[in-house]
């Protein structure tokens, strides 16, 4: 058998590189989106705001209109009892008390 110089010699079937392996891992990985995503919609209802989506918002003390995706400003979620979040959008970093008119602009 001779031995490939290169990645390039290698004989790979097109159907292989199409199915990856099972993670058994997997479940927990879904189980952590499926929490997160709840996470997510209790803040949104708290604190009526919409997360990673697209929105047109103005912000107190502010003349102009920020358009762009609102996110948490920080990757951690903020404990249940926080009274204020920090969000995003932008370079833009604000409380959500701060949001004086926000308006969805994608389903």
């Amino acid at each position: 058998m001779e031995i490939p110089k290169d990645q390039l010699d290698f004989n790979f079937a097109a159907d292989d590189l199409l199915e990856f392996p099972r993670d058994l891992g997997e479940e927990g990985w879904f189980q952590f989106h499926s929490e997160q995503k709840l996470a997510f919609q209790r803040l949104e209802e708290k604190f009526h705001i919409v997360l990673n989506r697209r929105v047109r918002l103005r912000l107190r003390g502010w003349d102009e209109e920020f358009t762009g995706k609102l996110v948490l400003d920080a990757l951690e979620l903020p404990p249940p009892t926080a009274e204020t979040i920090q969000l995003r959008i932008g370079s833009i970093s604000f409380e959500n008390t701060d949001i004086d008119f926000l308006e969805l602009l994608e389903k």
